[in-house]
């Protein structure tokens, strides 16, 4: 049995390599954020394809007409070190050590199975053609943590690309499961690690001489005032990705991504007692279009990272970070107050409503000016027809630039058949309204319609949402390629992407649900960021409900224990190619059930 699995697992990464081209910054499966849609016809995909070469092949230099493919291959590995993490149950991790080509291949992919006490992992590389790169060895290092919570006493072993190690676990790896001491039953409790991103707000400006700083500010080193470092009811800083990581900062490898909520808050739950690195990485491309420019100031510094040892000192576990944004000018009082419309949360424009019914109107609003927002900031009516709401309404939140809020507004469709308009602003502290972009005429606004039998029209209930779809076997024989079939680009047909009456669902499926966004770089969630899972029934089809709008990844994990003798050899043809998750924003009451995965397998 072992070696017909490792057989399969060889023939999985080879076809795998063959399959899918993919960048630096590519997995072999490249799990790039989705976008939804029906399956009516093929997904694209962002990835070329091509056949795999030694990752030490020289690539052929582009021409202006046509780039040449990156080339994939398994990595040269040259040693693999196991670590064994004090804390209990056992954490093991690998340490991979060996050699690139040259400056131009990275580590692409790290694939690990486990069976029975054997651990086999293909770490791959991928390499690029480019004028900078020099055909000299590059060292590597990755350390790449295993799966073993739940394991029996035993002897394992581990090989990667053939390299082999191998690791004991003298009891049985469950919490309990250790002798009961009372430090072997505090390392087997749980933690939680909470905090919070915010707008340290300081008016800035060049500091004049002798001059005392403005309130919240002090005086840095450059002759300017930058913000204090303390969070005095600041706002929070919405959607910025918090990355957890295994030991201390700087961390090897990001274990799951937290965003922050409307306040700004993070948490991370269900971490055993150990050290754990939190960082927010301003260059990512989410984090860098919410944040910049700016700079840290709680810690102060270019990096915004803390290393918390969690189960000792409870204080340790709240970690706060403070972004000093440079839009704010030299004084508050000459900021500006702007917003942006972003969209409708609730009831679209013209919904038809029979006469006195009551209803919630939802906007969301983003802060596109140079001041923060606070709760003395309120929405205003300007115009048009009321609808029986209150004409201002103070916010409850503070709105940090480039934050968003979610305004909503209970109303009442008038008696009289019609159609109605009403239009809000924004207003400041004072009471001057403002409009969107900072105009003055310009508002958001809700038209609907009263008719006479009219069906009602329910408002969302909170944690109404849900997510679904099916999985099914997108047939396609390679060899013989026909109906359901497209041309892969490197000489072998898939799977077109599209359900067809021929073609069958796949029960047993094991979909997972994580809270916020999908991890970068074509990760999948992991820990506590997994907060549900379910398996497709006799249809194939899988469902999560009771959701919270918000943020979710929404992903199917070929080579979990759940999934591995059930799907590989294969790939997914759908929502694109190489491509199982889906990065989805749920609005409240939503009910989003095409979220589909279509697998080819291998003939």
């Amino acid at each position: 049995m072992k070696a017909k699995r490792s057989f399969l697992f060889l023939l999985f990464i080879v076809f795998a390599l063959i399959f899918s081209a993919c960048s630096a910054l590519e997995n072999i499966f490249p799990q790039d954020d989705a976008s939804t849609g029906t399956n009516g016809g093929t997904p694209t995909s962002d990835a070329s394809t091509s056949s795999a070469g030694d990752s030490g092949a020289v690539v052929p230099s582009p021409t202006a007409a046509e780039e040449a493919d990156p080339l994939v291959g398994l990595a040269t590995v040259e040693s693999v070190e196991i670590q064994t993490l004090e804390s209990f149950p056992v954490q093991i991790n690998v340490r991979v050590r060996g050699v690139l080509p040259d400056n131009c291949t990275v580590i692409d992919d790290v694939i690990t199975q486990q069976e029975g006490n054997s651990f086999e992992i293909a770490m791959t590389s991928v390499q690029r053609s480019a004028p900078e790169c020099v055909a000299e060895e590059v060292l590597f290092e990755e350390t790449v943590p295993l799966d073993v919570e739940g394991l029996e006493a035993g002897s394992y072993t581990v090989a990667v690309n053939g390299i082999q190690g191998s690791f004991n676990l003298d009891v049985d790896n469950v919490a309990g499961a250790a002798t009961s001491t009372p430090a072997a039953q505090d390392t087997a409790a749980t933690y939680a690690i909470n905090g919070r991103v915010w707008h340290d707000v300081c008016a800035g400006g060049a500091a004049a001489a002798g001059s005392e700083p403005p309130e919240g500010c002090v005086a840095a080193a450059d002759g300017t005032f930058i913000a204090d470092g303390l969070d005095d009811d600041e706002p929070g800083i919405e959607g910025v990705l918090v990355d957890l990581g295994q030991g201390s900062c700087p961390a090897a490898e990001v274990i799951v991504t937290a965003s922050t909520d409307t306040d700004g808050a993070f948490s991370f739950g269900n971490l055993r007692a150990a050290e754990y690195c939190i960082s927010v990485d301003t260059a990512s491309l989410q984090n860098n279009a919410i944040l910049e420019p700016g700079l840290w100031t709680e810690p102060a510094g270019e990096e915004a990272q803390a290393t918390v040892t969690v189960g000792e000192d409870e204080a340790a576990q709240e970690v706060n970070f403070g972004w000093d944004f440079g839009l704010l000018p030299a004084d508050l009082s000459d900021c500006d107050n702007s917003f942006e419309f972003v969209e409708d949360l609730t009831v679209p424009d013209d919904t038809a409503f029979p006469p006195g019914q009551e209803f919630t109107k939802e906007w969301r609003l983003r802060n596109n000016g140079t001041c923060p927002w606070s709760t003395e900031y309120a929405i205003q009516f300007v115009g048009g027809d009321l609808l029986g709401a209150e004409e201002t309404i103070s916010l409850t939140q503070t709105v940090a630039i480039s934050g968003t809020l979610d305004i909503a507004v209970d109303m009442v469709a008038p008696d009289e058949p019609g159609t109605y308009r009403g239009n809000w602003q924004l207003a400041d502290p004072d009471g001057e309204p403002f409009g969107i972009n900072g105009i003055i005429d310009d508002a958001f606004w809700l038209r609907i319609v009263v008719e006479e039998g009219a069906e009602p029209v329910a408002t969302p209930l909170p944690n109404s949402a849900a997510i679904g779809g099916v999985v099914w076997d997108d047939f396609c024989i390679n060899s013989d390629p026909g109906t359901g079939c497209v041309d892969s680009g490197s000489g072998t047909s898939i799977g077109n992407g599209s359900f067809q009456s021929f073609e069958s669902a796949l029960s047993e499926i094991t979909i997972s649900l994580a809270q916020g966004a999908c991890p970068a770089e074509g990760n999948l969630p992991t820990g506590s960021a997994v907060i549900e899972t379910t398996l497709t029934d006799v249809d194939g089809r899988y469902l999560f409900e009771d959701l919270a709008d918000g943020n979710y990844c929404i992903f199917m994990d070929a080579l979990s224990p759940e999934n591995v003798d059930l799907l590989i050899p294969g790939n997914w043809t759908w929502p694109a190619t190489g491509v199982g998750r889906y990065n989805f924003i749920l609005d409240p009451g939503e009910q989003a059930l095409d979220l589909d995965f279509g697998w080819d397998f291998v003939d």
